[in-house]
């Protein structure tokens, strides 16, 4: 007997309907029993955590590295060291950085206590991997070692001779003369290029006398010391010599009834009187304070220095800290090299200017004038790195200031002083919690900024031969390196 059973059109169309969701149904694997704990691996160790590393490849390691940087493709300049946070190799040129268009000045400022490795970047990155670029290296060198200055030692080691001032001439001391013709007023008739115009030598003998006199000059007596240059630099042309201080000092101090002709009628026999307190300022220093190094015709060792070698060393570690010699003698040689370089910018050489004890230039009218030549650096090609100590000491409108805030360069080392860390905040617009790393940095290390690029943490690298010609530990550790 054969049964049929008949379904009707709706039932035949929810049929596809409950097959699907009866497929849909997962089905839960059976849960596998957790791996059993073998008595003789738990007796060595297997299941506890490893201290050391376990050894993997670079392609597994990927998936490690979570937040990779964007590696940098300047191949160009001098490198400094290695950038802690991607281990790359960080360029600081600032002449390729420049050309590069990632910066808009060419001036370097290194900030830092004592100890924490400013010289020995200094003296590397910006000294000897400078002259493998083809660039001239110049050196205030104040600091003192074993009785010179401490790069001294790097200029025995490159054959360059030491140019040593010593109060009151000494033995072999140099001479940078304060009225020597090269300190001109620059321009197209020194053979330099339009518009760049370092000080003149009338700019700087009234900034000597505004330190030595420490007041400013009077009309009056500005215009009788010009005058009176005026009237020895024609009797030293006409004698075949360079005219000096004692010539200007005396010229004021004992004027010709017709120097005051240059004022009128009127006033040409008071005008006699207007120079006799400069004329006595400029004897006290011929005579004692910058006897021997600023008021006689510059030395031959200076005046070929720039033609003679590529690293030129000015030792000024005898000078006193004290008094205006070394400011003043570091203002007369920064103006004599800018006017040398723009006598010679047609032939497009660059040069580096070191300045490690920057607060010594940084002060009084000597300082507006060293500013000033500094403001003209892309235009000598000179590029000037100076460092500094505890910034929160210096005032705010020393002449240091503007140095430091007009890097387009700068480099932080450590600092132990909260209010130094907080005024480097502050200057250089860093993010905030800077403070602590500032606080924490080691020797040789130090927080970068480069124009407007992100702030990032340098290790300086050295090379053995570089640790030993930077050592500055001899005289603490008797050792000579």
């Amino acid at each position: 007997m054969t049964t049929t059973v008949t379904t009707s059109p709706r039932s035949r169309a929810e049929q596809p309907l409950r097959d699907r969701s009866a497929a849909a149904e997962v089905v839960p694997p059976p849960r596998r029993p957790p791996p059993k704990r073998r008595r003789f691996l738990d007796r060595y160790g297997w299941y506890e955590a490893r201290r050391e590393g376990a050894w993997t490849t670079t392609r597994q390691a990927e998936a490690l590295n979570l937040g990779a940087s964007r590696r940098s493709s300047r191949q160009e300049g001098v490198a400094a060291g290695l950038n802690r946070i991607s281990q790359e190799l960080e360029v600081i040129d600032p002449f390729m950085l420049y050309a590069g268009a990632e910066i808009s000045g060419i001036n370097v400022c290194v900030i830092g206590d004592i100890g924490r490795g400013k010289s020995a970047l200094i003296k590397t990155a910006f000294g000897l991997r400078q002259l493998i670029g083809g660039r001239q290296v110049v050196v205030f060198d104040k600091k003192p070692q074993a009785g010179h200055g401490e790069y001294t030692p790097l200029a025995r080691a490159l054959g360059a001779a030491s140019i040593r001032f010593q109060t009151g001439g000494g033995t072999g001391g140099a001479c940078i003369n304060l009225l020597d013709p090269a300190i001109s007023t620059g321009g197209d008739h020194a053979g330099g290029l339009s518009g760049v115009v370092p000080a003149g030598q009338e700019a700087l003998v009234l900034a000597v006398l505004e330190d030595s006199m420490g007041r400013s000059l009077t009309e009056r007596e500005k215009a009788a010391v010009g005058a009176a240059l005026v009237l020895i630099g024609a009797d030293a042309q006409r004698d075949g010599r360079a005219p000096v201080v004692r010539d200007l000092a005396l010229r004021l101090l004992r004027p010709r009834p017709t120097d005051g002709d240059v004022f009128g009628d009127r006033w040409a026999e008071r005008a006699l009187e207007w120079g006799l307190e400069p004329g006595l300022a400029l004897v006290r220093l011929a005579d004692r304070d910058l006897a021997g190094l600023v008021d006689r015709e510059t030395t031959p060792d200076v005046r070929e220095a720039l033609d003679t070698h590529p690293f030129v060393h000015f030792d000024l570690s005898s000078l006193p800290t004290s008094g205006p010699a070394l400011r003043i003698v570091m203002t007369v040689a920064n103006t004599w090299l800018a006017n040398r370089l723009a006598a010679r910018s047609s032939r497009f050489q660059q040069t580096v200017l070191i300045v490690e004890e920057g607060w010594h230039v940084a002060q009084g009218s000597t300082g507006n004038v060293f500013q000033a030549n500094l403001k003209l650096s892309r235009g000598l090609g000179l590029s000037t790195i100076s460092a500094f100590h505890h910034l929160a000491d210096v005032p705010a409108d020393s002449p240091a200031r503007a140095l430091m805030a007009e890097a387009s360069i700068v480099l932080l080392f450590g600092q132990a002083r909260a209010d130094d860390v907080a005024e480097a905040v502050r200057m250089y617009r860093l993010p905030p919690g800077t403070e602590e790393a500032l606080m924490r940095l080691g020797r040789g290390q130090a927080l970068v900024k480069i124009g407007t690029r992100d702030p990032f943490l340098l290790d300086h690298i050295r090379s053995p031969h570089e640790i030993l010609l930077t050592d500055t530990d001899t005289a603490i550790t008797g050792v000579s390196s």
